[in-house]
């Protein structure tokens, strides 16, 4: 699985930010305790629970992102506990009410099969998973251009230091997978700090979604399209999420 380090890990938050979703409500009111955020991060998502005192731990697979992330807890007051591992294996010999993983977290895994039958073993039996995916239909659609870099995102830090990120990309059809590079750029008055980084995504259509999720033992309660309640998903939806049960005992 693609780990953020360096630059990435660093910039990641202030990219998100301009992206506005209700991921974070939508979290908080569906969450089972105790809940299991994968791919939490630097606690973009994560902190804010845990300031309302819910019981929601963190796994990333990244040291640079959960140091981060223990470095905004220790501001906020708040005592995360985190793990360190790999999504498609990570099993602490507990069970978990809820499985949050939201911002596409899931579409970075090796084997995304493997993936969801992990999930289910977290999964206490009837416990909730709440995932996003999404389609790169821009890239699909060839509205941007393959193989070439293009400005992807630039924000200015709160510390007036200067943040870009261009990316390249490679679309794989068949096996639906985007290969990108991304080049991370970070400018102020102590010179320019670079860093390149690779990472491959899949997509799913919605029908290989709903396969995938009944053959590792889940049950949809609800799909939504594009961030909005009263769209529901079809063929053309970009961005999916989901929110099912696990149907059977763990093993």
């Amino acid at each position: 699985m693609n780990a953020y380090t360096s630059l990435e890990a660093q910039l990641h938050d202030a990219f998100w930010a301009d992206e506005e979703t209700p991921e974070l409500l939508w979290m908080e009111s569906l969450l089972e305790e105790p809940a299991l955020e994968i791919g939490c991060g630097s606690g973009r998502l994560l902190l804010p629970l845990l300031q309302k005192s819910l019981a929601v731990e963190g796994l990333d697979n990244s040291p640079d992102m959960l140091a981060l992330c223990r470095e905004s807890a220790l501001k906020l007051g708040v005592n995360p506990v985190l793990h360190e591992g790999d999504m498609a294996t990570f099993f602490p010999g507990k069970a978990y009410g809820s499985l949050l993983v939201p911002a596409f977290t899931f579409q970075l895994s090796d084997d995304p099969a493997a993936t969801l039958a992990n999930f289910r073993r977290l999964l206490r039996p009837g416990g909730l998973l709440y995932l996003t995916v999404f389609i790169p239909l821009a890239e699909i659609h060839r509205e941007l251009p393959e193989n070439e870099w293009y400005s992807d995102h630039q924000t200015t830090l709160p510390d007036g230091r200067h943040a870009s990120v261009e990316t390249r990309f490679r679309l794989d059809r068949k096996t639906r997978q985007l290969h990108r590079e991304h080049r991370y750029r970070l400018a102020g008055p102590d010179g320019e700090k670079e860093h390149l980084s690779r990472q491959t995504v899949r997509w799913f259509t919605p029908r290989q979604l709903q396969r995938l999720l009944t053959d590792a033992g889940f049950a949809v309660e609800n799909a939504v399209a594009d961030f909005d309640e009263e769209i529901a998903v079809d063929e053309d939806s970009q961005i999916i999420t989901i929110v099912a049960r696990s149907t059977f005992p763990q093993s």
